[in-house]
């Protein structure tokens, strides 16, 4: 198995800051380059994200993959002034383009700019409806979830700079007890002190026999990936959509090991999507 390696930066070296005046608890990356076909600076499309959100994940890596510039706009996971103000609702991802109204779904927001021949013919295929890579998520993504969102607290990613945001995360995300506790409903777990629900948390991160278990796991994404650059044959695709969403998040758990093909996978598809991976903050 293969340990993580290290990422050079927290954002890509291609990466050019193009800051614009952004909402109160949201921060503005200009996050692609010039590089390729778009349009005019001042018309760069607006993407709203949390960076621990796979959805906006998803929506990122079109704009990564067709080297489309636009303003990368990160907010505080417990704004929900600004996500409301657009779309009436706190939801991310939202994509604003000039002269259009604010849109959410990630899956909607890709099909939009993929489509939109100011910046290339399509790129990605439909999804394979592979019952594989459908079954291993339903299978380990319970874990997964677990491990980095108790890493996530401890980590530094820009929606979480604030004490209220991990508090709100806390809040909006039950896990399962320390002692096997079975996953509380959403409105049992908010009726519980913050100390207690922080408490589970801060064991479960505690707990590296966890990180053991999950490498063993992974073992069973090797046959899964066709490609280092595609997860599916016949190129990139909605299967690579879904799938690095989630396993983006893998670098972040301090000690975990995966199989080769995995590994190189996430690897060569950060760099493809110029979405940089967690490894510098790994814990």
């Amino acid at each position: 198995m293969t340990a993580l390696s290290r990422a050079p930066s927290i954002l890509p070296r291609s990466s050019r800051s193009s800051v614009r005046p952004a909402p109160r608890g949201a921060r503005a990356v200009g996050a692609s380059t010039a590089r390729g076909p778009g349009p005019a600076r001042w018309q760069r499309p607006d993407l709203y994200v949390y960076d621990l959100c796979p959805f906006c994940t998803r929506a990122r890596m079109i704009f990564g993959l067709k080297k489309i510039p636009h303003r990368l706009i990160f907010m505080s996971y417990d704004d929900v002034e600004t996500p409301t103000a657009l779309i009436g609702k706190k939801l991310a991802p939202i994509l604003h383009l000039s002269g259009e109204a604010p849109m959410p779904e990630s899956l909607d927001i890709i099909k939009r700019i993929d489509d939109d021949s100011r910046w290339g013919p399509p790129i990605l295929q439909a999804s394979s409806g592979r019952e594989d890579l459908k079954l291993f998520e339903k299978k380990h993504w319970p874990l997964m979830r677990l491990l980095i969102h108790t890493r996530l607290l401890h980590a530094y990613v820009p929606d979480l700079v604030f004490r209220s945001a991990r508090d709100y995360f806390i809040d909006q995300h039950p896990i399962q007890g320390p002692s096997g506790e079975e996953r509380p409903n959403i409105e049992l777990w908010r009726s519980w002190e913050p100390s207690l629900r922080r408490s589970w948390y801060q064991q479960h991160f505690e707990k590296r026999h966890l990180v053991e278990t999950l490498s063993q796991e992974l073992l069973e994404a090797e046959p899964l990936i066709h490609h280092e650059a595609h997860v599916s044959p016949g190129g990139l695709s909605y299967d690579d959509v879904m799938f690095f969403g989630r396993v983006r998040y893998l670098p972040l758990i301090d000690g975990l090991q995966m199989g080769p093909k995995l590994h190189q996978y996430i690897q060569v598809m950060s760099e493809q999507t110029e979405i940089p991976l967690l490894s510098r903050t790994a814990r």
